[in-house]
Formats: C-alpha cells, sequence, structure tokens
C-alpha cells in the first residue's frame, strides 16, 4: 500500500517537482552569471535595539529580495542597477535605503502606530481589536501553520476558548464544532462565512486561510440574524500583495492505527471461557466446536485461526498534502492563487480521502481607487469510499468486538462448513461451524468494497465590486454562492463465507446537484468629529439554498462481479429506482449597525437584523434581531496614566437576540399528499384483480411554527499586561434558547405521515471562556510563547413541552439510554444504577428484582418500593465535559522552534456499549473481554465487579441499559509537537529564497485517560452523544514538511 501510493504521489508531482527544480536551478544560474551583482547584508532591529525577524528587503525596482531571519539577519544580492534597497513589515514604517557604496546596511524600523492596530473580521465588515465590543476570537495564519492538518475545523480544536471540537480518525469525515455549548434539539452546527459567503468549512484548505474570526455571542453575531444561532466562524482567505511571491509548502507521513483494545481473549482463553460458562451453569453438554464440556479442557480444531480482528482491519497509512501557491499585485491590483492535493489513506483498510482544490482571489481599483472589483473562488473535488458509518453496528470497528478469533480470516485448509465447503484461499467466516454467530468476515467487506466509492465537486465564490461615493462613505454589492454535483456508487458482493450470506450481488448507483445563491449590498459610513468616531453599516441580503435535484437506481442479479460490468444495464432484476426534487429556502434579511467610541475609550454597538424566512406560515415569516455592546478602555483613563502594569484593559458586555429556522423543514406549514402502490391503492370495484390509484397525507403542516429565539447575555474583559506580554481574555455568558424548534412523534392514526415542526420547550446554557496568552523575547535570540485557553458551560433543559418533562432519543440492542429531561443535561444517559452484584442465591430471591441470582447485577431501589421497576432507573452518566482546555507551548532559539500542543477533556461521562458485545457471554456470538475470563464474578472471587460469566440473558445480566457501561471520559492528549528550522538569511540568499522552513512533527503521540476503549473522543448526534459504539480511533502520524517562499 506505502509502495503505491509513494509511486503515485511521484507520478502526480513529477512534472510540478521538476517545474520546482528548473526555477531553483535557474535562480542558481542567473547567481552565477550576474557577475556585476554584490551582496548586500546587515542587521533590521526593532526600537528596543532587538533584531526584527521577517522584514523583507526588496531591490527597489525588481523582483529580488530576501527576509531577515530570527535574528534580524539578511543578505541580497544586488543586481549592477541596484541603487537602492526598501525595508518593509507589518506594524513598521517603510524605509528606502540608498546602497552607495557600502556593502552592510544596519537599519532600524520605526512603529506605524495605526498600522499595528490590529484588525479583526466581524460582521460584513472590520473593525480594529480594541473597538471590538462583542465576544469574538481571532485564529491567525501563523498559529495555523503550527498544526497542519488536512481540514480547517481539527486546527481550531483548543484554539478558541468557548468552542468545542470533536475529531474523528476516518479520514475525510468533518470534525463537530460547537460554539458554548448546545442550544437546540437539532442542528447545533456553526455559521462558517468564507469570504462573505455561507459555505462549508471542509472544503476550505488550510494553507489558503489568512485568518478566522469566531463570533460567540449575540452582540457579535447577531448581525447575520437567524443563521448564527450556534455562532459565526468568519474564514478569510489570503489575497494577493504588492510584489511577487511563490510558495510551496508539503507534508508527508505515516499515520499508525496504535494499539487495538489489550483485553480481548485469543482462541485458547476464549474456549477457556466457554468452559467457564458451563461450570457456572452446572451445564454438561457436547460444544459442536470443543468438544464435550465433561473433558478437562477444551480441544482446539486444526483449522482454527488465532485471529485479532484490529490488527487484520487495520495498517499503517500514507498521508501527504502538496500546496503551491503564488501572490502577486501592484498598488491598485492584486492576485491570488493556489492549488492543493491532499490524499490521506485510511488507517483502516481501503477508507482513503483524496481532496483537490484550486482557488484564486483578485481584486482591481479603478478609477483612482474609487472602485474596487473583483472575485474569490474556489473549487474543490473530494473522492472517499461509501458507506462507512461510526453509528453502524457492522462497522469494521465494531466487527473487532464481535468476530470470535478462531475464524481465520483466509483459509489454510479445507474446511466442510455448515453453509459451505471452504477450501484454502477462501474467506473464512461464520458459516465454518455452529455457534460463531453471524458477523461478517470484516476484512472480507473492506476488501470487496474497496471500490465504492463518494465524490463530489464543488465550486463556492462570489464577485463583488465596491465604490467610495465620498470619503467616508462606501458601498459595496456582492453576488455569490455555492454548487455541488455527487456522484456515489455502491456494488454489494455475493457472499458465502459467513452463517447470513447475501445471495445475488447488487448495484445502487446515483448523483444529486445542489446549488445555492447569496446577494449582499452594504453601504457603509465611518467618520470622526471631535473626540467621536462612528460607523455605521446598513444591509439587505437575499439568500436561496437547498435548490437540489437528485436520482438513484439498484439492480441486483449480476453474473460477473468485474469493475467494468458494475453497470445499472448489466444488473438482471430492477430493485429501486427513484428521483426528488429539493425543497429550497428563501430569506431575505435588511440589518443596520452602528459603533461609536468617544475618546478612544468608551464604546457603544447596536445591531438590528430582520429576517424573513420562507420555512414560516405568513403570520410568522418575519423575525426582529436586535443587540447592544458597551466597553470602557479603562486602561486609558488618565487615574491609570503610568501604571506598568496594566498596559490595555477593556471592559466589555452585551446582550442580544437570535433566531433559528434550521430545524424547519422547507415544507413544514404545507400539507402533502404523495402516491404508493403499497399504502394507498386501493381495489375500489372488489374484484381483487385490479387497483385505482389514490393519494395519502405523506406531511403534516403547522402554519403556526414561529422562530426559535436565542437570547444571550455576555460580560468579559481583555487584558493586556507588562507591556502586552502577558494576556487574558475573559468571558461569562449566559444563553436562552426558547421555543425549540422540534418534531414530535405522532401517533399511528396519521399512518405514515412526517410530523409538523413545532414550538417546544427551552434549553438553558451557562459557562466561561478564558484565555491565557505569555509571550517574551529573551536574550541571546530565546524566545517562549505559551497560549491556554479554557471552556467550561453548563447545559441544562429548562422546559420540553406542555405534559411532557423528557423525550429518550437513539436505540440499542438494551433499549434507549440517551434522555433528554427537563432539569439534566441534552443527552444524559438513563438506566439502572448497579449497587454491587448478588453474592447468594438467596439475597437475590429476596431482592424480588427479575432474573436475580448470585453473581448477577443488583440495581439500587430508588422509588422505594418491592422489587426493581423502570421507576427505579435513573441519570447515570453525562457526556458533557467539566471543561475543556488547549495548552500551546513554544520555545524559539535562534532559527530553531519547539512547539507542543495539548488539549484535554475533563469530566464528561461515556457510555461504553461494546461492552455489551464484550463482557456478557449471552450478548452476541462474538469476541470477548479478558475480564469476564479472569476478573467475573464466582463464589471464590466474590469482590469482582464484572458479572458472572452465564448463558443466561435477562433483566439482570445484559438485558438493559445500567451504570456498569458508563466510565469518564477525561483525557488530555499531546496533539502535536514539532520541531522546526527556519533556514538563516545567509543561505536563503544563496539559494534566492525569502524563505524556508523544515519540520518534523508527530501528531496524537500520547493520550491520558483512565477509558478503557479505543479513543475517548468521541462525536454523535447532539441528542445521544458520548456513545462508544466501536469509533474510528484518531491514528497517530509522523511526519516531515517543508515550507518555502520564493
Amino acid at each position: 500500500m506505502m509502495k503505491k501510493h509513494v509511486k503515485l504521489i511521484g507520478e502526480l508531482f513529477k512534472p510540478l517537482l521538476k517545474g520546482l527544480l528548473s526555477l531553483v536551478v535557474v535562480g542558481f544560474s542567473l547567481s552565477a552569471t550576474l557577475a556585476q551583482e554584490r551582496v548586500i547584508s546587515g542587521t533590521v532591529t526593532d526600537e528596543n535595539n532587538e533584531g526584527l525577524p521577517g522584514v523583507n528587503i526588496i531591490v527597489k525596482g525588481t523582483s529580488t529580495g530576501s527576509i531577515t531571519d530570527f535574528n534580524g539577519d539578511y543578505q541580497v544580492s544586488v543586481p549592477e542597477q541596484g541603487s537602492s534597497l526598501v525595508f518593509s513589515a507589518i506594524g513598521y514604517n517603510a524605509q528606502e535605503i540608498v546602497i552607495g557604496a557600502r556593502s552592510v546596511i544596519d537599519v532600524t524600523m520605526d512603529i506605524n502606530v495605526e498600522e499595528l492596530e490590529e484588525v479583526i473580521v466581524t460582521g460584513y465588515a472590520v473593525q480594529q481589536k480594541k473597538d471590538v465590543t462583542g465576544a469574538v476570537a481571532v485564529v491567525k495564519k501563523e498559529d495555523l501553520i503550527a498544526l497542519p492538518q488536512g481540514n480547517v475545523a481539527n486546527q481550531l480544536q483548543g484554539r478558541v476558548a468557548g468552542v468545542t471540537v470533536t475529531g474523528s480518525g476516518q479520514p475525510g469525515a468533518q470534525s463537530k464544532v460547537r460554539i458554548r455549548g448546545l442550544s437546540s434539539f437539532g442542528n447545533n452546527e456553526p455559521l462558517y462565512i468564507i469570504d462573505g459567503i455561507p459555505g462549508a468549512i471542509e472544503t476550505v484548505v488550510p494553507e489558503d486561510v489568512e485568518n478566522i474570526s469566531v463570533l460567540k455571542d449575540a452582540g457579535a453575531a447577531s448581525i447575520y440574524g437567524s443563521r448564527a444561532s450556534n455562532g459565526v466562524v468568519l474564514i478569510t482567505t489570503k489575497k494577493g500583495r504588492e510584489g511577487v511571491q511563490i510558495n510551496f509548502s508539503t507534508y508527508t507521513g505515516v499515520q499508525y492505527p496504535g494499539s487495538g483494545p489489550d483485553n480481548l481473549l485469543n482462541t485458547q482463553e476464549y474456549a477457556d471461557l466457554q468452559w467457564l460458562v458451563y461450570g457456572n451453569d452446572g451445564t454438561d453438554e457436547t460444544h459442536p466446536i470443543y468438544g464435550a464440556s465433561s473433558n478437562s479442557s477444551p480441544s482446539i480444531p486444526s483449522w482454527a485461526g488465532d485471529t485479532d480482528w484490529f490488527d487484520e482491519t487495520t495498517e499503517n497509512a500514507a498521508i501527504s498534502n502538496y500546496s503551491l501557491s503564488m501572490s502577486a499585485g501592484t498598488k491598485s491590483s492584486s492576485v491570488f492563487a493556489s492549488v492543493n492535493v491532499f490524499d490521506q489513506n485510511g488507517t483502516i483498510r481501503h477508507q482513503d480521502f483524496q481532496r483537490v482544490a484550486g482557488r484564486i482571489n483578485s481584486s482591481f481599483d479603478i478609477l483612482k481607487g474609487r472602485v474596487k472589483i473583483g472575485q474569490n473562488l474556489n473549487v474543490s473535488n473530494i473522492k472517499q469510499p461509501n458507506g462507512f458509518s461510526n453509528l453502524n453496528e457492522g462497522n469494521a470497528i465494531n466487527s473487532v468486538y464481535r468476530n470470535q478469533p478462531i475464524i481465520p480470516v483466509i483459509m489454510t485448509q479445507s474446511v466442510t462448513g455448515i453453509v459451505h465447503d471452504y477450501v484454502p484461499g477462501e474467506y473464512g467466516g461464520t458459516g465454518i461451524a455452529a455457534r460463531l454467530g453471524n458477523n461478517g468476515n470484516s476484512v472480507a467487506a473492506l476488501d470487496r468494497n474497496k471500490d465504492n466509492t463518494y465524490s463530489k465537486l464543488e465550486l463556492i465564490g462570489n464577485i463583488f465590486a465596491e465604490i467610495e461615493i465620498i470619503d467616508g462613505l462606501k458601498l459595496r454589492t456582492s453576488y455569490g454562492g455555492r454548487m455541488s454535483n455527487d456522484y456515489y456508487s455502491n456494488y454489494s458482493f455475493a457472499t458465502y463465507e459467513n452463517a447470513e450470506n447475501t445471495a445475488t450481488p447488487s448495484l445502487s448507483e446515483g448523483a444529486n446537484k445542489y446549488s445555492e445563491w447569496i446577494w449582499t449590498n452594504t453601504l457603509n459610513y465611518s467618520t470622526d468629529f471631535g473626540q467621536s468616531s462612528l460607523d455605521v453599516i446598513l444591509g439587505y441580503e437575499a439568500l436561496e439554498y437547498g435548490i437540489s435535484r437528485g436520482l438513484g437506481a439498484s439492480r441486483g442479479g449480476y453474473f460477473s462481479d468485474q469493475y467494468s460490468f458494475r453497470t445499472l444495464n448489466n444488473g438482471a432484476t430492477i430493485t429501486g429506482a427513484g428521483s426528488y426534487f429539493g425543497t429550497s429556502t428563501t430569506l431575505a434579511s435588511a440589518f443596520l449597525r452602528a459603533d461609536y467610541s468617544l475618546s478612544d475609550k468608551y464604546l457603544l454597538g447596536a445591531t438590528v437584523r430582520r429576517d424573513g424566512s420562507s420555512r414560516f406560515g405568513a403570520e410568522n415569516r418575519y423575525g426582529i434581531f436586535p443587540s447592544v455592546t458597551a466597553g470602557w478602555r479603562i486602561s486609558e483613563e488618565s487615574f491609570l496614566a503610568g501604571n506598568s502594569i496594566l498596559t490595555d484593559v477593556k471592559i466589555r458586555g452585551g446582550w442580544g437576540q437570535m433566531g433559528s429556522q434550521t430545524n424547519v423543514d422547507p415544507a413544514n406549514q404545507f400539507y402533502q399528499y404523495g402516491a404508493s402502490t403499497s399504502s394507498t391503492n386501493y381495489d375500489l370495484n372488489g374484484a381483487g384483480n385490479a387497483s385505482v390509484q389514490g393519494f395519502g397525507a405523506v406531511r403534516i403542516g403547522n402554519t403556526s411554527t414561529e422562530w426559535e429565539a436565542n437570547e444571550s447575555t455576555n460580560i468579559g474583559f481583555d487584558a493586556g499586561l507588562f507591556n502586552n506580554k502577558f494576556e487574558v481574555v475573559f468571558d461569562w455568558y449566559s444563553r436562552q434558547t426558547t421555543g425549540l424548534l422540534y418534531a414530535p412523534e405522532l401517533p399511528a392514526t396519521f399512518g405514515n405521515a412526517t410530523a409538523p415542526t413545532i414550538n417546544i420547550g427551552s434549553i438553558s446554557n451557562k459557562g466561561v471562556d478564558l484565555q491565557l496568552i505569555y509571550r517574551d523575547d529573551w536574550s541571546n535570540g530565546l524566545s517562549f510563547e505559551g497560549n491556554l485557553t479554557l471552556t467550561s458551560y453548563k447545559n441544562e433543559i429548562v422546559a420540553v413541552a406542555d405534559g411532557v418533562d423528557y423525550f429518550d432519543f437513539g436505540g440499542s440492542r438494551i433499549g434507549t439510554f440517551a434522555r433528554n429531561e427537563v432539569g439534566y443535561p441534552m443527552s444524559s444517559f438513563y438506566g439502572y444504577e448497579v449497587a454491587g452484584l448478588f453474592q447468594s442465591d438467596g439475597d437475590a430471591t429476596a431482592s424480588g428484582q427479575d432474573g436475580a441470582e448470585a453473581g448477577f447485577f443488583q440495581y439500587k431501589d430508588n422509588d422505594g418500593t418491592a422489587g426493581i421497576s423502570d421507576e427505579d432507573r435513573a441519570h447515570i452518566g453525562n457526556p458533557n465535559p467539566d471543561y475543556t482546555y488547549g495548552l500551546n507551548l513554544m520555545l524559539g532559539y535562534k532559527q530553531f522552534e519547539l512547539t507542543a500542543y495539548f488539549y484535554g477533556y475533563q469530566g464528561g461521562d461515556i457510555f461504553n456499549y461494546t461492552k455489551w458485545w464484550t463482557d456478557f457471554w449471552p450478548s452476541f456470538q462474538g469476541q470477548k473481554s479478558t475480564d469476564l475470563l479472569n476478573n467475573s464474578w464466582t463464589p471464590t472471587n466474590t469482590g469482582a465487579t464484572v458479572p458472572k460469566a452465564s448463558n443466561n440473558s435477562n433483566f439482570s445480566t445484559n438485558g438493559v441499559a445500567n451504570s456498569y457501561y458508563i466510565e469518564d471520559g477525561s483525557f488530555s492528549r499531546l496533539r502535536n509537537l514539532q520541531l522546526a528550522y527556519n533556514l538563516p538569511a545567509s543561505t536563503l540568499s544563496s539559494m534566492n529564497l525569502t524563505n524556508a522552513r523544515i519540520y518534523i512533527q508527530g501528531v496524537n503521540l500520547f493520550t491520558f485517560t483512565e477509558y478503557t476503549g479505543l479513543d475517548p473522543e468521541l462525536g454523535g448526534d447532539d441528542r445521544a452523544f458520548g456513545i462508544d459504539y466501536g469509533n474510528y480511533p484518531l491514528a497517530k502520524q509522523v511526519i516531515i514538511g517543508l515550507n518555502v517562499s520564493f
């Protein structure tokens, strides 16, 4: 697999690498032939006479240049015609220095106070950081570089206080991002805005990102109205800059699946466990594989394997990323273009993901700068396997717990099985003998399904124009959107090796297309008068999304499995066919925002937005969402003048309302009717040989549904201490969501009609966000930066519906155990509390508990009545963490940088559902745990916590959900460890490069946790999360990378 991958990468990038090498060779050749060139060197320092890294040096009138290294040193080759050097850096005034006869030029840069004021992208505009009064967090491109990842969402993990990101080890899977808890029974995903256009974060190439702003409270986000109830993530991609620069970055490495479950049995141990069960139950019988139970030990047949299904299912896998970009511009124009190829093989066999993307952003000033026109466009194409799901009971990881070790992956000898006569070289399976269960050979399934695929081509972009009508008054219009086409193909092979097989092969195939558009118009006015400044933005926006069309079909009865034969035409029988039109949603909105500053100390902001949505009936179509914010830059007050500790302190607060219509179906207000041969056709004439088409309700309409309302309050402060070496950002917030949108279950009398979405209860979230930053440049080229983020929230369901205090969600073989109830957090685990194990049959009988006997669970009697019943169930776990944190540490020494990044959860329970398979003998005829063999209850091991190994399956063993499955999900993970080296200026100059950085990096190297499952970082539906069904674990990675600019 690795050799094939490397060969493929080599073929794919051979032309690109040849081109890059050619550029380098040309650069060296030019250096050799320009005999009249001379080398200028020197040091660039700041106002404190300390070396200043990252300063650009350009020979005026040419594209020749260099950049200062970590110590501020540089070297640049100056052509004969070169007469002066231009030094420039962000936050400093540019300087032009005449060369003359000098060979050494040292420069001290002067601070540009206005430029040093950090600018933050907020709703439809930008603000200086000092003027922001909402809860806004920024992640810069420098922070993203420190954690190379295949998707942007993973790079947010632990970087922003108040943002919880749950990753997945599955290549191409999107991480789960939540801002300040859970506020809805439906969709809690934030709104992603990419260069002003709503989009999907997974389409964004990390190398293209300039910065990310996260709007966390209503004061910051309410300008986006109904789409912003879960927060907003604003992604700004890179733009061209003056001059020409080419950047190439790459990393490649190996992923390791890590060790699998360490408590599963081998074949001999499994047979010994069977003998233990016989002994505990007092059973005397002959096992179809191991022989008579009266024997002193079980016999192992010659065909038996000793299979570690985790090892057989997983493998080391390659990962690589290649990104090439070009930035070019003049004072009146700019262009940025990039291409990216990301390839991640799965640590589960054949679960590979590929993404190819390209971007071009451009802008042009015309009419003496009064008019700017431009565009942003991103094109991406992804390809990945179709069909893997963490929540699918038969997925490859779950099968690790369901396949017995005795089953060989590949047969090594002939065996007459119960459903098939096996020969060497065939797949082994549960059809070899009785009592092997009915699970499929997961390796065989992965091998057969390797050609099942899903691909998606997506475009997102916009065109825009800005007109400066008069000084301070600017009109901007932008029209953009998204469109995508996807395709899927699933071929199901006939199987022979399993106890339950697929008799005939089949093919399902289909395609979908999707589009949306958005037109945004804003009028922005900025002015200063006296000691006051005012910024006002007035806007109108219209958009339509969900414009879709799809079709699919399936056929069976294929007589050949050859790939070229897998077309719908070749199937003998039609098993399904259909197409659809999606119901789109339209929004029309008007908004107004004003920000006022007095004396650069007293700040006031106000926003109001009115949204109209086609998802609601006429009487409830429009919603109004206001917010107000205020700030006080107390450090600017005269009574703190000269204070050496409080450099820059701002106290801020805000209140606002937002709405949501996300969880409402576009057709919710309408009654809909449809026809079905099986349910609406009628034999009206009674002849019994014909039917007449009829129609039935397929959706119950509701015109009374209203906007889900989200009200939030935020109080916080930003503090820069000791000349901003130490920064503290703190926020306390309260969010109350009322009129929750939810589709309840309908009585059976409604038939198959879909329930309407209605407004029901409310949810409360309260919490704190904390960020601590310390940075300092020590002597002798040594520097340090530490960044700690802490997120803590308390989620509580305040109300569900009139007369209803809870609802359960999700199902399993032991019923539903995720309960959403008033007074508790969402997705609380619900079941029986295990008080211990019965120590005698007498105690078990006296308890009145159904199925009780010595060694079985004894449940806590919570209602005080005789026996154990449904009323004794209780809340047994909470998957919401007490807090999450991220800690980033960076130590720099001259050209070297060492970065360590930790991420973790404290608190938060996990329902380890895999125990149902492994810790109870009768659950399933699959794999079992060493705990059941070695640590379960016996008359001589009465202190055990694992119940007795028995063939009895009932209420007191594995029949119901209980606290035995609950484990502490706390963990701390070394998410990233990177050692980087930045080439010095002298080396860069000799290679005609402006920047070069090489690094080696380890990802997910260590995880410290008491959790016994594969990985404590779990996703899932917000109404039932924190459940381990056998999820795709995060892989360890070791990669090497290179960033080059010239």
